[in-house]
């Protein structure tokens, strides 16, 4: 069993989907677990004992180095990226973000389960169009690591 999350950003919310990671890997013990961060949040994740691999997105660096001299080695950078996303056949992903940075990344990966809250949450990027598995959208009142969890008790994750 192959498992991707993708909670791309920022610190806080990372930390907060962390007892998701941690529900995922007791429901899942033999399963090999990726998560796709972000630069600045993925030491927070460096040595997570329910981890198994880390994909560092170095968007904001790639954006900044595309207007520079070394456009290429940028572009390089990202597709290798992508490949090393599409490097693995994953059962279950996860969009824990629900922004469109994060939809575009469920989308580019390869899995057979693509999971996240359909339209209607609050402050969602159409993220929702990358999935095949839409679950009801909760109340943004619910604390983000509360969502998380619901996201995951919707597919039968306690």
């Amino acid at each position: 069993m192959n498992i991707l999350i993708v909670k791309l950003s920022a610190i806080g919310d990372v930390i907060h989907t962390l007892p998701a990671l941690n529900a995922i890997r007791k429901h899942y013990p033999n399963a090999h677990i990726t998560w796709a961060v972000e630069e600045a949040a993925s030491p927070l994740l460096e040595g997570h004992p329910a981890l198994d691999r880390i994909l560092i997105s170095r968007r904001k660096r790639w954006i900044r180095g595309l207007r520079g001299p070394s456009r290429r080695r940028h572009i390089r950078a990202m597709l290798d990226f992508i490949k090393a996303l599409r490097d693995t056949q994953y059962d279950l992903v996860f969009d824990f973000q629900q922004l469109l940075k994060s939809g575009v990344l469920v989308g580019l990966s390869r899995g057979r389960r693509k999971i996240g809250y359909d339209r209607g949450m609050a402050h969602m990027e159409h993220s929702y169009l990358f999935l095949n598995e839409r679950m009801r959208p909760v109340k943004m009142d619910n604390h983000a690591l509360l969502r998380s969890l619901m996201l995951l008790e919707a597919v039968g994750i306690p």
